[in-house]
């Protein structure tokens, strides 16, 4: 158990809220542990951010959920124990999450109603890659960098089509043209079988 008198941070929300969070964060965390910095999810004040090196997810919550400094997290430890805390407290109440870290370990506690349960782990203590400046390009030094939203649901349908027509999954999805936010965008699957191009019209920002 970590001190809270000596926390240097702390971390608090709902459990239903920190769920959805860490579980859509979750998705860009890599699994190769040789590279410990890409394996974390960065907790801060201001943000929330995961990368593999091939993606990446920054999530901007609405108010402050850390006081005191950012701290990485394993990415795979914690989505384990909130998903396990999340299981054990259904049914009791609106259970709510605070993380603590002392700078070396950290410790989350869920509290229900009437129970309560506890994980925890070490601090990933590595380089973090500049993730913010990724987002924040220019967009005269990205060709194309252009806000455009598309419907989720047709993506999935797009992904599920390439990957039945490929056979297995972990294959890329190629984008074969992308001319601007209201313009469609092409996708091409190449195989023994022939070519599916498929279209994807996007969705228009308000």
């Amino acid at each position: 158990m970590i001190d809270k008198d000596t926390a240097t941070s702390t971390t608090t929300a709902t459990l239903g809220d920190l769920v959805r969070i860490v579980g859509a964060i979750s998705q860009h965390v890599s699994t190769n542990d040789a590279r410990p910095a890409l394996c974390a999810i960065v907790i801060g004040a201001g943000q929330i951010t995961a990368t593999d090196s091939y993606t990446a997810a920054i999530f901007t919550p609405t108010a402050t959920i850390t006081a005191g400094d950012t701290v990485m997290i394993n990415g795979r430890e914690l989505f384990t124990a909130i998903t396990n805390a999340h299981k054990a407290l259904k049914r009791d109440g609106v259970p709510t999450v605070e993380i603590v870290s002392d700078g070396k370990r950290w410790v989350m506690t869920a509290t229900g109603a009437t129970a309560t349960t506890t994980a925890g782990g070490d601090l990933i203590d590595a380089h973090y890659p500049n993730v913010d400046a990724v987002f924040n390009q220019p967009a005269d030094t990205m060709n194309g960098w252009l806000p455009t939203g598309v419907n989720g649901d047709y993506l999935a349908r797009i992904t599920t089509a390439h990957n039945k027509l490929i056979g297995k999954a972990d294959t890329p999805l190629v984008i074969k043209n992308w001319q601007g936010n209201v313009k469609p965008i092409q996708f091409e699957t190449t195989t023994e079988l022939g070519t599916l191009r498929q279209l994807l019209m996007p969705v228009r920002l308000k």
